[in-house]
């Protein structure tokens, strides 16, 4: 067993920890935006295929306190990187700095890294591998938290939020990993319906389809990080993808989207059909306003514009729109909606039964559950 920490967003942490033990992975412990757990090889491979949430799966190699340039040049310089890569591999150093004035920038501490781990080799071998910063054989990461430093290696590669079903065109496109934490987090029973009504690309209905099946997301990546580690072991990699192939299972329920934009449906079907979940998402161009549910009870998630690119007024008036139709053709259903704007939301008309903190990118959001029965309570929200 080694440890290992899987980086997500602020907000997923409770439903990534869950996600790793049902993979097998010990010892979780929650972070800020992030789980920490033990797992022998053929769980971390799982994890990285199988999570939902998690971003990158790191594992850490040295942590010690450093107290400059040169106490960090030395540390860094100090570990077996033999161990893990060869000189004839490519590397990459990704740095983040937290409360640490000895360190003035993230870049600094990067590059510092990547003299002595070029320094290392030159040592021993007399040659040094080269940096490539778009698509290294290994990327490290080095976190300063004061004076507390972290080196990793990363598993993962690139994001483990790229599934790869994803054509590219949608303008404001929400992250793989943060929908499928939304659905987590909404406790859809995978026996009702769910809607998404305002579906842009498709991303939570994809999502959404891909948990109900069981679909590891990544289970189609050819490449991960560990890969290019010098003990990647490629038996136990085909064990780990057949066991995930092996679980999933033949759901008979149906999802729904839908969404005004011709051009955004279009790439929904798109995507969905590339994740292999056509057959049990349902996907029109319509209007919310006008369109009826399609049964009596289930579950809405949507993640409506917040205002960015419309005038304050346009983005008010859509969010009562929409919460006119929550309360004329959804009830009977649990509705959950992602947004930054509390005075748009506040148009909703509704009280939230719960609201949760989450990020999309650099923006904090609200995820509110609205209950939708006859006779719903109303009134102006409060994020």
């Amino acid at each position: 067993m080694e440890q290992y920490i899987a980086k997500t967003f602020q907000g997923l942490e409770e439903v990534l920890a869950e996600e790793l033990k049902n993979l097998g992975a010990q010892n979780i412990i929650k972070l800020k935006r992030a789980v920490s757990f033990d797992a022998d090889l053929l769980t971390l491979y799982k994890a990285n295929m199988a999570s939902r949430t998690a971003l990158h799966i790191l594992h850490p190699i040295a942590v010690e306190k450093v107290k400059n340039a040169d106490t960090l040049y030395s540390l860094v310089k100090t570990i077996n990187w033999q161990r893990w890569f060869r000189k004839e591999q490519t590397y990459a150093v990704r740095a983040i700095v937290n409360n640490n004035d000895a360190f003035n920038t993230p870049l600094f501490v990067a590059l510092k890294t990547k003299d002595a781990i070029a320094d290392h080799f030159r040592q021993l071998t007399g040659e040094r591998p080269n940096i490539d910063k778009e698509n290294p054989d290994i990327e490290i990461h080095v976190h300063l938290s004061g004076q507390q430093c972290t080196i990793s290696v990363d598993s993962s590669g690139p994001s483990l939020h790229r599934r790869g079903y994803r054509s590219g065109g949608h303008a404001a496109p929400l992250n793989e990993a943060l929908a499928a934490g939304m659905v987590l987090l909404s406790g859809w029973d995978k026996q009702s319906p769910l809607v998404d009504f305002m579906c842009g690309s498709g991303t939570i209905i994809t999502e959404a389809a891909l948990l109900a099946a069981n679909k590891a997301p990544n289970l189609r990546r050819k490449v991960f990080g560990f890969h290019s580690w010098k003990n990647f072991n490629p038996e136990l990699f085909l064990q780990a993808r057949t066991e995930l192939m092996e679980a999933e299972i033949e759901w008979e329920n149906c999802i729904y989207g839908s969404d005004i934009d011709g051009r955004s449906v279009r790439e929904a079907r798109q995507n969905i059909e590339a994740a292999g979940v056509d057959d049990i998402v349902k996907i029109s161009q319509a209007d919310f306003r006008e369109k009826e549910a399609p049964t009596t009870q289930g579950t809405v998630i949507i993640n409506p514009p917040y205002g960015e690119r419309l005038k304050p007024e346009d983005v008010e008036a859509l969010y009562k729109e929409i919460g006119d139709a929550l309360k004329q053709k959804y009830k009977g259903y649990n509705a959950w909606i992602l947004s930054s704007n509390p005075d748009a939301v506040k148009r909703i008309g509704l009280r939230a039964a719960e609201r949760l903190v989450l990020f999309n990118a650099a923006l904090e959001c609200r995820f509110l559950k609205y209950e939708l029965y006859e006779g719903s309570k109303t009134r102006n929200e409060e994020m």
